[in-house]
């Protein structure tokens, strides 16, 4: 697949859940992660890492749901030229006016394998701020998403919304992004339709230990991690939220630069200049540690 030009968006800016609990779940993001609810009702509840008014939708659902994926829009995008563009790719955009507060109007375009994204331009700061309270992530970084159509999705990516490919694994999870962040999204190529994980940055690598520590008084085992990953390069760790959906928390992240087609060196890379590459589906950890907890299947 090939890169004709910029990308249309430049950040991941929420993830919305159908979640089992919305009490229970919604208690873990405030109070353990240390998101801040923003706005309630109608059987949902937004939360907000600390910058935007939201990050995460929680809505009540009867089973565990991947709802949508929300993207900021580069500045100065007009929506009407935006939804001609999606219907000249053969897509079928929907816009919306105050589905989402804090969000005065947005595009939603069903993707392959059912997958629903919403693009805005403008959405409201968070008044509340940064919380100081539970692990208080610096951000939401990015979302790896499983699907039995990946080739479909990856090329909606890459030929409507301009991502570049900056690595894969065995062929079957490939990372793309739509900034520096060497992947804002993982496209799993498996037979089935949900969230493999969703990734918050933390501030540094000391954060990685009180992070630990708080989940485990939070009863939230650390799974995987934190270790160091070939692909991506990234300090990481995993744990589940409580309807078991993946959550990574993450530092030291690759920095793709698409003039160069390669990441800033960093003394852990195994080659100079470091490219976009396939790696093996054993290259889970570059530090080599074993881990009974199997990622890949998760």
């Amino acid at each position: 697949m090939s890169q004709t030009f910029d990308p249309r968006v430049f950040q991941l800016g929420y993830v919305g859940l159908g979640v089992t609990d919305l009490s229970r779940t919604r208690d873990y993001y405030a109070s353990t992660m240390g998101l801040v609810e923003t706005a309630r009702g109608d059987g949902a509840s937004f939360l907000s890492v600390g910058a935007e008014h939201h990050n995460l939708v929680l809505q009540q659902a009867d089973e565990k749901t991947f709802l949508h994926q929300g993207y900021q829009l580069n500045a100065g995008t007009d929506l009407a030229d935006f939804t001609r563009g999606a219907e000249a790719f053969g897509l079928a955009p929907t816009r919306k006016s105050d589905a989402h507060p804090g969000i005065p109007e947005l595009v939603e375009i069903e993707a392959p394998g059912g997958n629903v994204f919403q693009f805005y331009t403008e959405i409201a700061v968070a008044e509340q701020g940064y919380s100081r309270s539970g692990i208080s992530p610096m951000r939401l970084g990015h979302l790896a998403v499983v699907t039995p159509e990946a080739a479909r999705l990856r090329k909606f990516y890459e030929d409507f919304l301009g991502f570049h490919y900056t690595d894969d694994i065995g062929g079957v999870a490939t990372f793309l992004t739509c900034n520096r962040d060497h992947h804002v999204v993982n496209v799993v190529g498996l037979p089935e339709s949900r969230v493999h994980h969703i990734a918050f940055e933390l501030y540094n690598n000391a954060h990685h230990s009180t992070a630990c520590d708080i989940l485990a008084r939070a009863g939230k085992p650390t799974l995987w991690g934190p270790a160091r990953h070939y692909s991506g390069h990234n300090l990481a760790g995993y744990h589940y939220d409580p309807d078991q959906v993946m959550i990574e928390l993450y530092t030291e992240m690759d920095i793709y630069v698409p003039a160069a087609g390669a990441f800033e060196p960093r003394p852990w890379h195994e080659e100079n200049p470091q490219r976009p590459m396939s790696w093996k589906p054993e290259q889970m950890t570059q530090w080599e540690t074993s881990f009974e907890f199997d990622l890949v299947t998760a």
